[in-house]
């Protein structure tokens, strides 16, 4: 029980803080592609970008994995105490069904814990899942737009010359 609650509580610390990161990515590429702020905005130049999506996604990954381990957590947990209670059957045979019930006890609570701790860590792996999907989407818009402007805000205008200018 302590290794469910103790990467429980990991996965929701991750999961919060790449959310939040993320969103805060989001909003920034979102103000920097729809042209409310400049698109040579020196809090966010390519590089960091970059980095920044790359970090998302190992923390994605992360939170990922924690979610699938939780629930072989309880299984881990399920087999100790089906083994408690093999034990029991060992030593006093079946005649004991109070001894019996708390390796059963166990292995149900283990069982419980984890699926209980993984399906909402799941959950929120999906939600974030899309967050940063939209984020690598919005960085593609964003590099897009950088080379069709050759990084300026405002696309080049040019003037043509009109016969008799110099």
């Amino acid at each position: 029980m302590y290794g469910i609650a103790g990467v429980s509580l990991v996965a929701w610390f991750l999961s919060l803080r790449t959310w939040l990161l993320a969103g805060t990515l989001l909003k920034r590429l979102q103000k920097m592609t729809h042209g409310r702020m400049g698109i040579t905005h020196p809090s966010l130049n390519s590089f960091a970008l970059t980095t920044q999506t790359v970090r998302l996604g190992r923390g994605l990954s992360l939170v990922g994995t924690l979610a699938a381990v939780l629930p072989l957590l309880g299984l881990l947990g399920t087999v100790l105490g089906m083994l408690l209670s093999f034990e029991v059957i060992q030593v006093y045979g079946t005649s004991q069904p109070r001894l019996l019930a708390g390796g059963i006890g166990q292995a149900l609570i283990t069982t419980q814990a984890g699926l209980w701790t993984a399906v909402p860590v799941f959950f929120f792996h999906h939600i974030i899942h899309r967050r940063v999907r939209l984020i690598r989407n919005e960085t593609d818009v964003f590099f897009h737009v950088m080379q069709t402007t050759n990084g300026s805000p405002m696309p080049e205008i040019r003037r043509t010359r009109r016969a008799g200018e110099h």
